[in-house]
């Protein structure tokens, strides 16, 4: 079974109700971050669930409302000793 845990879908600016674009999908033993907007880690966090647990990152292009959470979550789980293989796949 297939889950997908919206955690932003806002355009460049964030509203009140809604954060930079991101999202988790969980399928079998993975759970892929599509995309990493600012504030996706409070999101996550928001939604119950753990950014340690992320396999793999997608990042569908590379303007700033996309892939500006990245070094915070990277920074994240350094800190928390995240030992997995972590595979990241961006465009060219």
């Amino acid at each position: 079974m297939m889950e997908i845990t919206l955690l932003g879908t806002s355009s460049m600016v964030p509203t009140i109700e809604k954060n930079h674009s991101a999202a988790l999908l969980k399928y079998k033993e993975e759970n892929i971050l599509m995309d990493c907007g600012e504030g996706t880690q409070r999101q996550l966090r928001k939604a119950g669930l753990s950014a340690m647990k992320i396999t793999k990152i997608l990042i569908t292009h590379w303007h700033g409302d996309h892939t500006l959470g990245l070094p915070g979550l990277f920074m994240t789980l350094a800190s928390q000793n995240y030992t997995q293989s972590l595979e990241v796949y961006v465009p060219k």
